[in-house]
């Protein structure tokens, strides 16, 4: 296990390195299905030093990475992997972007790791507890909910509703990485995060620390069957969980 945890923050520490790398010099960027789902070559160069060294050192394991895809293994154990999350933030020179990496068996978290390369902060599970290097931030006097908002036309309809609703009650913040605010989450500095139909590379991470933390990770679905992640203090959590379903956007059952 130690083994696997320590992988982790070495594989997201160098796909850091390659992202600032790329940061000092001209690089092509390229959308995919929306103007601010874009692709440069950051990304890729940060997923392939990830992919040849999980080939090597971890061959049997199975990957699921944003940019490659999916390849099988024959160990019980997958590599989710977002080289670089918040890539519209990379290229606008905001510090809102991370390198995202968890390894998972039979939906429990062994391994997870986010590293902002902007300013070196960093969180991972090490020994089964919490590690890492951040900017502790004072907690607010209103709480303060973060939210991940998806690409897809019909999903992000149900998901600027629920942030409506949230924003009547919470002070709502949004990054564009949903890397950067569980992290946040993680370190306490903020008290909940919501995603809506992010993909797992997105959040696998950031709630496997949520819950090393010993704060809370529940899944919902909307009336559309949309999965709506709810993680952060156990307390603000079920708040959000009775509001949303209270208001019909998400069902009362987790999924």
């Amino acid at each position: 296990m130690a083994e696997i945890q320590r992988l982790a923050i070495d594989l997201a520490r160098r796909a850091a390195t390659e992202i600032q790398d790329t940061a000092g010099r001209a690089y092509r960027v390229s959308q995919k299905s929306s103007v601010d789902d874009l692709l440069t070559e950051a990304d890729l160069r940060a997923e392939s030093v990830i992919t040849e060294i999980l080939r090597e050192a971890r061959p049997g394991d199975a990957v699921l990475a944003e940019e490659s895809g999916y390849r099988a293994g024959r160990t019980g154990v997958t590599w989710i992997v977002d080289p670089l999350d918040g890539t519209a933030n990379f290229v606008r020179e905001s510090p809102h972007y991370a390198v995202s990496i968890a390894a998972v068996s039979d939906a429990r978290c062994l391994a997870a790791a986010i590293v902002r390369p902007a300013d070196g902060q960093w969180i991972a599970l090490l020994d089964s507890a919490l590690d890492g290097h951040f900017t502790p931030v004072p907690p607010a006097a209103d709480l303060r909910v973060a939210v991940g908002l998806p690409y897809g036309a019909e999903e992000l309809i149900e998901a600027r509703a629920i942030l409506d609703l949230v924003g009547q009650r919470y002070e709502v913040l949004r990054t564009g990485s949903a890397a950067c605010d569980l992290l946040r989450v993680a370190t306490g500095s903020v008290d909940a995060h919501i995603s809506v139909a992010l993909p797992w590379w997105d959040t696998a991470a950031g709630h496997g620390l949520i819950r090393a933390s010993g704060r809370t990770v529940v899944h919902r679905r909307s009336l559309r069957r949309t999965r709506v992640d709810i993680s952060g203090r156990p307390e603000v959590v079920r708040s959000l969980s009775r509001l949303l379903a209270a208001h019909h956007h998400v069902s009362e059952r987790s999924a």
